[in-house]
């Protein structure tokens, strides 16, 4: 009896530890089997954050090599500008000796009556206020304007536009040779690279007021005379030699660049028949 009753216990005890064994085994494979589905997908996630930090980093790298720099609007591009010992290729028309002095001269009135623009920001704004061309030669009474350039600039990238939006706006332009000479002519400390001659002026400050006032006035007038000619400019006398300058301008634009524009040159022919 008891050796029957012991091999009972004995069997149901291995039964059980069978059973232990089975359970302990089953969840030790369930297990791994998590465990490696569990590393897959980490390592599936890793890479795809790996690829999209990847890409990132190429998409940024990308901008910055094409964006461009920051420019600085209110910097103005007359301090960038030096003066060229040689006058730059695409000076043309270019204004003769004479006509140099004519210009300075009116420029001098243009300044007494403030009626001219200085500088390559300041003209160019008031250029692109101008209404565009409607094609044609204008009369010296629709130009809104007359633009004076000073050839002996570097770098030629700050004025290489304004003979087109002249063009454009329908302005009679010239070239004069010296940036120095040009700045002295409408009054400024420095040298200047363009200026704008306007048709109108504005008369100036009456004479009456304060006797400090009136020492201002005689100290400005000097300053901006220097030699001291024209101390009296008329609006009309201006106008006048506004417009002749202009006509000027309209020829010398017809003689000097029209066969540029139209490809009848002597230069051109020749370049296109080999110097034949």
């Amino acid at each position: 009896m008891g050796s029957s009753k012991d091999v009972v216990k004995k069997e149901k005890k291995d039964r059980k530890e069978e059973k232990l064994k089975k359970e302990k085994k089953r969840s030790e494979t369930d297990g791994i089997t998590k465990e490696k589905k569990d590393k897959k997908k980490e390592k599936a996630k890793q890479e795809k954050i790996a690829r999209l930090v990847d890409t990132q980093i190429l998409t940024e790298a990308a901008t910055q090599a094409t964006a461009p720099e920051p420019v600085d609007t209110s910097a103005d591009p007359e301090d960038s500008i030096t003066t060229a010992e040689n006058l730059v290729p695409f000076a043309i028309p270019l204004a003769d000796d004479k006509v140099h002095k004519k210009i300075y001269k009116l420029i001098k009135k243009g300044a007494k009556l403030k009626s001219i623009h200085r500088g390559v920001k300041e003209c160019e704004k008031a250029i692109k206020k101008a209404p565009l061309s409607k094609g044609g030669k204008s009369s010296s009474s629709d130009v809104p304007g007359l633009v004076i350039i000073a050839g002996d600039i570097s770098p030629m990238d700050v004025i290489l536009h304004f003979p087109i939006l002249c063009e454009e706006h329908g302005i009679p332009y010239l070239y004069v040779k010296s940036r120095a000479d040009l700045g002295v002519a409408a009054c400024t400390k420095r040298a200047t690279s363009v200026v704008m001659l306007k048709p109108e002026g504005k008369k100036p400050a009456a004479s009456s007021g304060s006797s400090s006032n009136k020492k201002e006035k005689k100290d400005e007038d000097a300053e901006m005379e220097g030699t001291g000619e024209d101390k009296k400019v008329s609006p009309e006398e201006y106008l006048e030699s506004w417009k002749e300058l202009v006509k000027t301008a309209q020829k010398q634009w017809t003689a000097q660049v029209e066969p540029w524009v139209k490809g009848i040159h002597p230069l051109q022919i020749a370049a296109a028949t080999g110097g034949r």
